[in-house]
């Protein structure tokens, strides 16, 4: 191969995750309404007795071997895991952490999946306030 020129097809992108690897990440984490739900309550309702990763997740048994740190040191806000108790508190130091934090607890409740059926035509119908009671229409 001539100086300067590369081969078709090898990858110049360093750290850039594929596709699949991007989304299933994406969709394995918790969604922020069930984030903003999680951080109005107490560290005792979020994590079930005897585990330390949230309630509607997979069991994460207290030492759990897949995620980071055994499962132990675990940020609600936003829903990470971390390797030891230092880096969960240089995380909590970080502006994206408090700014999430500020928003969670300042912003109204976001949309959920409730709120998407109705906007699409799934939920039930809303045909607006009745105009005449059943009494006015046994008159007519």
């Amino acid at each position: 191969m001539p100086p300067g020129k590369r081969a078709v097809g090898s990858s110049h992108k360093q750290g850039k995750k594929p596709n699949k690897q991007h989304l299933r990440s994406k969709f394995e984490s918790r969604h922020i309404d069930q984030v903003w739900e999680d951080i109005r309550k107490g560290p005792g309702q979020v994590h079930e007795s005897g585990k330390s990763g949230p309630r509607g997740t997979t069991s994460k048994v207290e030492l759990d071997e897949d995620v980071p740190g055994y499962g132990k040191f675990y940020c609600i806000a936003c829903s990470r895991y971390f390797q030891s108790a230092t880096a969960q508190a240089d995380h909590d130091a970080t502006k994206p952490h408090k700014r999430r934090v500020k928003m969670l607890m300042t912003t109204a409740r976001p949309h959920n999946q409730r709120d998407a059926d109705t906007a699409g035509g799934l939920g039930t119908a809303d045909n607006g306030p009745k105009l005449r009671s059943a009494d006015q229409m046994m008159v007519l």
